[in-house]
């Protein structure tokens, strides 16, 4: 079965379902009717676990995790569940799951990291587009560390090609976050290079080494922006 197989990524996939289902029925009870709430997010609920700078300035940076799992709407968790389903499809298999699962919540706080230093101080941002971003970009930092990133590659070259178009999407919509979807490319492309010589190793110490590194950096990272604009 494809849930065995695929277990992070269809137990990622359910994470968002069910958020959803509970933003909507927590949007109930303070009167917005669930039929409207599972069309579109109920604002007073999502705020509660938006990433917004201003409140991660003061110190609420779990935000840039329950972020990475809230979305505005219907269409929009659709897409990004299917984008999820395809991609996870083929990178939990090529790098495991383990690697599969950091790879995602480095590349979803990688987009939010970049949303810190780069989005709107105030403006709340949801959505799981930088860590689906950062599959793409795990894929093409993996291919650039074992010598097969080629546009001759027909993996590559749909990868690429679906990266342009949604970037492009990106920048033509409005309330579309470029700035995560970027950073979370970018966070992917980093990790992907750096695991890419432990996919094939058994020894657990080899294997965490990239994953304590990620997340290392990023933990810099948050810690400058504390330092320089919070």
């Amino acid at each position: 079965m494809a849930i065995s197989r695929l277990p992070v990524t269809f137990g990622l996939i359910a994470t968002c379902v069910l958020v959803y289902v509970l933003v909507a029925l927590q949007g109930a009870a303070i009167g917005v009717p669930p039929n409207v709430g599972l069309v579109e997010q109920p604002r007073e609920v999502l705020s509660q676990g938006a990433l917004v700078p201003a409140l991660v300035a003061q110190g609420e940076a779990w935000r840039l995790i329950t972020s990475a799992f809230l979305h505005s709407g219907f269409v929009h968790l659709a897409l990004n569940m299917l984008s999820l389903y395809f991609l996870g499809s083929f990178a939990e298999v090529t790098f495991g799951r383990s690697r599969f699962l950091a790879l995602y919540l480095i590349s979803g706080i990688a987009g939010g990291l970049a949303y810190l230093y780069f989005g709107s101080f105030n403006a709340p941002a949801v959505g799981a587009s930088g860590a689906i971003f950062g599959l793409l970009g795990g894929v093409f930092g993996f291919a650039i560390r074992r010598g097969t990133f080629s546009t001759r590659n027909p993996i590559i070259s749909q990868l690429l090609l679906l990266t342009g178009l949604n970037l492009f999407i990106g920048f033509t919509i409005p309330g579309v976050s470029n700035t995560a979807h970027i950073g979370g490319l970018l966070g992917g492309l980093v990790f992907g290079y750096l695991m890419a010589p432990t996919v094939y190793s058994q020894k657990k110490l080899v294997a965490t080494t990239p994953i304590l590194l990620a997340f290392g950096l990023e933990a810099i990272l948050l810690g400058l922006w504390y330092l320089l604009f919070a």
